[in-house]
Formats: C-alpha cells, sequence, structure tokens
C-alpha cells in the first residue's frame, strides 16, 4: 500500500472512530482501533499504533466486564450451592437405604459419591474459568499451572491419582482474587502499600471460600489458596511459614505458578523468556522456594513449555522477546514487591467469610428442593424442645407420601420433586401457626407443633392440607401420617419419632386396605 493511500485510510478510520464515538457504538469505536492499528503498524509509527492498541484493549475490556462479572457471581454462588447439595443428597442417600441390607446400601453410597466427586470436579473448573477471567493473564493461566504442578508431582513419584488431583485442585490457587477490586487486580502500575495487602488477602478469601468440606479435592485446594504465596525463607505471606512447615502442595504450586507468571505478560510487566524464567526459579532456590523440589521442577517446566504451544504470546501469536536490561530490574522490583511482603487479614476478608458462615449455616440446615428446615435442623430442633429443661408438652407428626418411588418411576424425577414440593407448599400453609414443618427424608415430613395438638385439630389441618394439594393438580390425601405426644408418650426425642413414625406405617397399611393408592399425575 502507498504511503498516500495508508494517509487516506488513516483520515477516513479516524473520521470512523470519531463517529462512532459520538453515537457511543463500542464495537464500532474496537474495528476502528483494530484498523488503525493495522495502518500505523504499516507506516513505522509504533507509538500511534501502540496506543491504538491499548485503546482498543481497554473497549474490549469494558464490552465483557458486565457479563464475566455476573459469570463470576453467578458460578461463585453455584459453587456454594453445589457443594451444599453434594452433601446434602449424600446424606438422603443414606436414610433412604437405612432399611436395606448393610451390603446393598454401602454399594449405593459409593456409587453416589462418585457421581457427586464427577459433579464436584465439573463445578470446581467452572469456578477456575470464572476466577482466570478477572485479569490480563486470561484464558490458560490456570490449566498450565495446574497441568504444571501435575508434572512435577509425578516426578516427585506421586501416584497418578494424587497428581490428578493435584492439578486441580491447583487451578482454584488464585480463586480468592474473585473478592479484589478490579481497580487493584487490573492496575498497570505499582500497587500501594493499602492496595497491596488487599491483594495479598486473597489467599486468605480463597481458603475461606474452599473451607469446611470433606472432599480431599477441596481440602487440597483450600491447603494451595491458603499457602502458595509462602517462601522458604519464611518472608511469605499470610502465616509467614518457613521450610517444611509449608505443606508440599503449596510448594509445588508456588513454582509452577511463579514460573508461568514471568513466562507471561501481566499488566505491570512484559513476558520474559523461558531461560530467564527458570535461572530466575533455580536463584531463587532456598529463598522463595524449596531447594529440592527446584532441581526436580527446571527439567518439569522446560520440557512442559515446549510441548505447550499455549505458552506462546496470546496477543500477536509470536513468541515473546527478551526484556531489556532497565526493563528486567523494574519488573523484578515489582515481581519482588508482589511477593515478599507479608500481610494481616483485611477487614473485607472477615466481613466475607462471615457471610459465607452464615449461607454455608443456612445450607446445611435447609432442604435445597423444598427450602424446609431439614432432617438436621429437625434432630437439633426435637432434642432442643425434649431436653430436660423443656418441659413444655407438645406434639410430633410424621407424614410419608404415598406412592412416590410409582411417580419417579412412571413420570421421572422431576414429576417426583414437583409433587414433594406441592407437599412442603400445602404442609406449611396448613399448620402455619401451630408449628414448624421439615423435610426429614426422600419422601418423608414432619411437624414438631408448638403443643399438644388433639386428633380434632390434627385432622382439620391436614384437610386443609389436602384441599390445597388438591388444588395443586394432586389426589386427595396423598400421604399418610402418624402422632406422638412429649411427655405423655415418650420424653425422649428418638423414641418420639420412633412412636410417631410406628403410628403412620399402620395409616398407611389401613389406607392401603381400604383403597388403592390413587394414580399421582
Amino acid at each position: 500500500m502507498q504511503a498516500g493511500d495508508l494517509t487516506q485510510a488513516e483520515q477516513q478510520l479516524l473520521q470512523a472512530l470519531e463517529l462512532a464515538r459520538t453515537r457511543e457504538t463500542p464495537k464500532e469505536q474496537v474495528l476502528a482501533h483494530e484498523q488503525l492499528v493495522q495502518v500505523y503498524r504499516l507506516s513505522d509509527r509504533l507509538e500511534l499504533a501502540l496506543e491504538h492498541a491499548d485503546l482498543l484493549r481497554t473497549l474490549e475490556r469494558s464490552i465483557f466486564d458486565t457479563d464475566r462479572d455476573r459469570q463470576i457471581r453467578n458460578l461463585t454462588v453455584l459453587f456454594e450451592v453445589e457443594r451444599a447439595q453434594q452433601e446434602a443428597q449424600l446424606y438422603r442417600v443414606r436414610s433412604e437405604v437405612e432399611q436395606e441390607a448393610r451390603e446393598a446400601a454401602e454399594q449405593q453410597v459409593l456409587e453416589r459419591t462418585a457421581e457427586l466427586a464427577r459433579a464436584q470436579h465439573e463445578v470446581v473448573a467452572r469456578l477456575a474459568i470464572a476466577a482466570e477471567y478477572r485479569d490480563d493473564t486470561t484464558g490458560e493461566h490456570t490449566r498450565r499451572v495446574g497441568q504444571a504442578a501435575a508434572r512435577i508431582a509425578r516426578a516427585l513419584g506421586w501416584s497418578e491419582t494424587q497428581a490428578s488431583v493435584l492439578g486441580v485442585a491447583a487451578r482454584l490457587h488464585d480463586v480468592g482474587k474473585i473478592a479484589i477490586p478490579d481497580a487493584i487486580l487490573l492496575k498497570r502500575g505499582r500497587l500501594t502499600p493499602d492496595e497491596f495487602r488487599q491483594m495479598q488477602s486473597h489467599t486468605v478469601i480463597g481458603s475461606r471460600i474452599l473451607s469446611g468440606s470433606r472432599s480431599a479435592l477441596l481440602t487440597m485446594a483450600e491447603e494451595i489458596a491458603r499457602s502458595h504465596h509462602e517462601r522458604w525463607d519464611g518472608s511469605g505471606y499470610p502465616n509467614g511459614l518457613a521450610g517444611n512447615d509449608i505443606p508440599l502442595t503449596g510448594r509445588i504450586v508456588a513454582i509452577a505458578d511463579v514460573f508461568d507468571a514471568l513466562i507471561q505478560a501481566r499488566p505491570y510487566k512484559a513476558a520474559w523468556t523461558t531461560a530467564e524464567a527458570l535461572r530466575e526459579i533455580q536463584a531463587q532456590a532456598g529463598h522463595h522456594f524449596d531447594p529440592g523440589l527446584v532441581a526436580v521442577a527446571a527439567d518439569v517446566l522446560a520440557s512442559l513449555h515446549q510441548e505447550d504451544s499455549l505458552f506462546l504470546n496470546l496477543y500477536d501469536g509470536q513468541q515473546s522477546e527478551p526484556l531489556a536490561e532497565g526493563e528486567a530490574s523494574h519488573v523484578l522490583a515489582v515481581f519482588e514487591q508482589l511477593l515478599v511482603e507479608r500481610t494481616r487479614e483485611l477487614e473485607l476478608a472477615r466481613r466475607e467469610a462471615e457471610r459465607s458462615a452464615r449461607r454455608m449455616e443456612r445450607m446445611a440446615l435447609t432442604d435445597s428442593l423444598t427450602d424446609l428446615r431439614n432432617r438436621r435442623a429437625f434432630e437439633q430442633d426435637l432434642e432442643g424442645r425434649a431436653a430436660p429443661l423443656g418441659n413444655t408438652p407438645f406434639t410430633v407428626l410424621s407424614l410419608d407420601v404415598d406412592g412416590l418411588k410409582r411417580l419417579n418411576d412412571t413420570h421421572g424425577h422431576s414429576a417426583g420433586d414437583d409433587l414433594l414440593s406441592a407437599v412442603a407448599a400445602a404442609l406449611t400453609a396448613a399448620f402455619t401457626g401451630h408449628g414448624q414443618a421439615y423435610r426429614i427424608g426422600g419422601d418423608e415430613f414432619a411437624v414438631i407443633c408448638e403443643e399438644v395438638m388433639k386428633a380434632a385439630d390434627q385432622a382439620r389441618c391436614l384437610d386443609v392440607m389436602a384441599q390445597h394439594l388438591h388444588q395443586a393438580g394432586y389426589p386427595d390425601r396423598p400421604f399418610s401420617t402418624g402422632a406422638a405426644d412429649y411427655p405423655a408418650d415418650s420424653g425422649s426425642a428418638g423414641d418420639l419419632l420412633r412412636i410417631s413414625d410406628q403410628r403412620m406405617y399402620r395409616d398407611k397399611v389401613l389406607r392401603r386396605q381400604q383403597r388403592p393408592v390413587q394414580p399421582l399425575e
């Protein structure tokens, strides 16, 4: 293209850019900036090309910010809810098979646990992706860190299973950055001391998000999130651990994370070459990193980098150039600032942890399908009412949904879930003001009444419940019931439930003898 053509193209593109700005159309502005970058490159006006490239990236980020933040919030909620649901489902399975043979029950629990573990891996991967898209190191950073950590573990002699779990858990090492504001996370210049302390808090926030699970994967992820910025010489954060006091998982991920951070461009630095990054890792042996691990990791990282084409510069597809001497010194100073300074927990981390704890406490006591209080809450409340000092008489009502298994087999579990939700709503409406409703098992519900409830009053409430279900499209009284009074029938919480269950099953048998169970359609 001739110089005159480039000049004409520049003028037309600048006019188009101005028009796009006037009309406030970001996508057209992006196209104009892209073309101007090409024009200025062809005319060797690289400063203008760089200026428009920066404006282009800023525009692209602003376009996707809203969707990205919504995705992060949704996936964070999904992660917390999924974890609570997994544990609740596992508890539900154990409850449903209590009356079956022990061998068959244990086998079913093992199978369901494996299913939940697979679902958990998927949620972990989604949350890791959400964390990736918080800054300019997007895309493949956590995947590469997980891959490198797993390779290092295998080189250390870990089993394939252990190394694979580490590879997944390592992807969540920076999940706490979800709580760091963009103004800090994406800042191009040096962070202020307050900003850096807030940035450091991502280790504590991440470990809090991942805490409280019995899963080996999430336990390992929590350990990594908290310890991957600790240093071998004790100058790391958040706890200033040193040497072998730092968990091995954290020491492995620290090397993989720093190596990938060095060879990738960041808002505050250009990319280092592989050779420069490996020299820096080796130079930090005994200071930042475990010297024994560095010897193993250096070979692994060198070979891994050669294999993975995704280590190439994601912007222009070219291998990153070595840093100039002055620029390298500046980058190293910023890098040292990010990794050396010690920190305290910020008030933000404390508040976030408290909010998370309150949410998880509510989830632990709430049935995820019906939103009623669950069996754990029922047992706690019943023990409290039947305690030695709890001398106020009351009634426990047991209720079992008739024909649920047949409905699930015939119309699918979604139809069964609809029935359970309708029963929960009808039970709540009928007993509001009389007691607290619970879902205590697959098809089992209960009510702890405020006081002793006479049989006639129970019958009136159950008639109201049947009317609600009839209006919802279900046959009259698709349930069986039984009741027990404290302390008249028993002074023990466990015996009260057992007695009410026995009476409920007698009611179920009588109903079956009187007439077949009506179709639930």
